[in-house]
């Protein structure tokens, strides 16, 4: 028992997955500006250019390293490649050609467009790499990890449905925090079974919040009404106890309620994100080709 309430603090705990979230948010747009920054810079600092040598080669490597991004849906869908390595790492580096190859095309253009045929490759390459931002965030919460294996909605129901026999006993001393989660949880699952979208995951965060800032409003009514024989210090314990497992429970069944949303968007982001890569690789051909007869 000691070890348990020896959890971490309950309110950073919420503050730790509030960050988490946010980051999601956050990284894609700091990679991206992080690309096109130095990009930027580096065109700056070398002067190059697009029809010179160096430029040459620059866009060359820039066209190999886009190439080299179908070597990952390549490996899901072909037999002879799937022993070869692990998907995790197969991802991490289809994520850095998708970092690199932009990044040695625009050093490669110096953010210049030059002829339509330049300018229209330029473009459906920008396309498809802010596709793949949008891809690389939904990603995240329809799998676990970088090891391509997709969240199952009866596992995290298993998980979640773990949870009650464990918060019964925890929280004995406190059975209205225990109700209003358990609240929270049948209204969700409820909620889910008719609503999709967006606006769908940004209510079922709000009532998330809502919910936690009333547990630990009972959590400190409960902890009020205890015992005299608990001191102060094992009270803050039990408090911090609480506040964790009152948390994990919330963020576990928003998995569960979140889960359908974020597949279906992920689906639709397939089905709109192939026609921009065929585009980009049309586009990059008639590039080279008006490159080298011109």
């Amino acid at each position: 028992m000691t070890g348990a309430l020896d959890a971490p603090d309950g309110r950073a705990a919420v503050a730790q997955a509030a960050l988490r979230r946010f980051w999601r948010v956050a990284q894609s747009v700091v990679w991206t500006a992080a690309v096109v920054a130095s990009a930027w810079l580096a065109s700056r600092l070398l002067s190059i250019e697009a029809g010179s040598d160096t430029g040459y080669w620059i866009g060359v490597a820039g066209g190999s390293a886009m190439l080299a991004l179908f070597l990952y849906p390549l490996r899901k869908r072909l037999a002879a490649m799937r022993r070869l390595g692990a998907t995790r790492h197969w991802f991490v580096f289809h994520m850095l050609m998708g970092a690199l190859g932009p990044w040695l095309i625009l050093v490669h253009c110096s953010f210049r467009i030059g002829s339509l045929n330049a300018a229209v490759a330029l473009v459906s390459m920008l396309v498809v790499a802010g596709s793949g931002v949008i891809g690389r965030f939904l990603y995240v919460h329809v799998h676990r990890g970088l090891d391509g294996r997709r969240a199952e909605l009866a596992e995290l129901r298993q998980r979640l449905h773990t949870t009650h026999d464990k918060l019964a006993a925890s929280l004995a001393l406190a059975p209205r925090v225990r109700q209003r989660l358990f609240a929270f949880e049948e209204t969700a699952l409820a909620a889910a079974s008719q609503r999709r979208g967006l606006a769908w995951v940004w209510a079922s965060n709000r009532a998330a919040r809502d919910t936690r800032r009333e547990v630990r409003r009972l959590i400190d009514e409960a902890l009020a009404d205890a015992p005299p024989g608990l001191d102060a210090d094992r009270r803050r314990r039990i408090r911090r106890l609480w506040r964790e497992q009152a948390s994990s429970h919330i963020a576990q069944t928003l998995s569960v309620v979140q889960l359908r949303t974020w597949e279906k968007l992920f689906s639709l982001w397939h089905v709109l994100h192939l026609p921009f890569v065929y585009l980009m690789v049309a586009c990059a051909v008639v590039h080279v080709v008006a490159v080298h007869a011109y």
